[in-house]
């Protein structure tokens, strides 16, 4: 099928004929481009490229530039908003949202750490659960003296959150609650076979591929870990409305 519908390309100018080949050979990149930028790279004027949007149908360049995102490129990896499916869980996932819902419903304290984007979420879960009454606080400073501040205190629940299960300064933070009777530790993370997802007595896992830039920022979704938090938030709503 012809891109933009266009059957007959002899009606385009020579100008319209470098643009439309420049954008259909281009599509991946066309979709983030300005118009300056499809300008510069096809050497026409800006007007020329907007002449040639009005020409194949669009009102505006944003209009534009959706359809090549949305439809004009075959080639996309995922439709827009198909973000989790119940692929992204293991099959028993329920069963342990439930049990670690009873460890937290029993809990007379519960504390959620997480670094980074996690830290957002620990964040989110620990006003969720204050909102139902339970004696709830966030760490997203690894080195916090958590060790001390807890020291004369029982049946609390750690639970961490972490994209990769990796992070180095949270497995030192856990490590000192390993072997605490008084401290049960679970867990929120995309690799069930990591170092924190080993070290809790619940693992809450999901499947999502980890996707970073520039080495060091992850941008990694956490709808599934968001996902797992509410179920938590649900099942706990749930046992405080009986």
């Amino acid at each position: 099928m012809a891109f933009f519908g266009l059957e007959d390309l002899s009606a385009l100018s020579n100008v319209d004929l470098t643009i439309y080949r420049y954008v259909t050979q281009n599509s991946d990149k066309v979709a983030y481009m300005r118009v300056r930028d499809i300008a510069k790279i096809t050497h026409v004027a800006n007007s020329s490229v907007m002449r040639f949007v009005h020409k194949m149908g669009f009102s505006s360049f944003p209009e534009f530039k959706a359809f090549i995102q949305n439809q004009g490129n075959s080639t996309a990896e995922q439709p827009l908003f198909n973000f989790i499916n119940q692929s992204n869980f293991p099959a028993d996932i329920v069963n342990k949202v439930q049990m670690v819902a009873d460890v937290l419903y029993q809990s007379d304290n519960i504390i959620l750490v997480g670094m980074g984007s996690s830290a957002f979420l620990a964040n989110y879960a620990t006003r969720q659960l204050a909102s139902l009454g339970y004696n709830s606080s966030v760490v997203t400073d690894p080195f916090y003296p958590l060790g001390q501040r807890l020291k004369n205190t029982s049946n609390n629940t750690l639970i961490c959150y972490s994209v990769s299960g990796e992070s180095e300064e949270l497995i030192a933070l856990i490590n000192d609650f390993i072997n605490n009777d008084d401290i049960t530790i679970a867990s929120i993370t995309g690799n069930e076979a990591s170092t924190i997802a080993r070290m809790s007595r619940y693992s809450l896992t999901y499947k999502e591929q980890e996707y970073r830039i520039h080495r060091y920022y992850d941008l990694s979704s956490q709808i599934p870990a968001l996902y797992i938090t509410e179920a938590l938030i649900s099942v706990l709503n749930n046992r405080n409305a009986k």
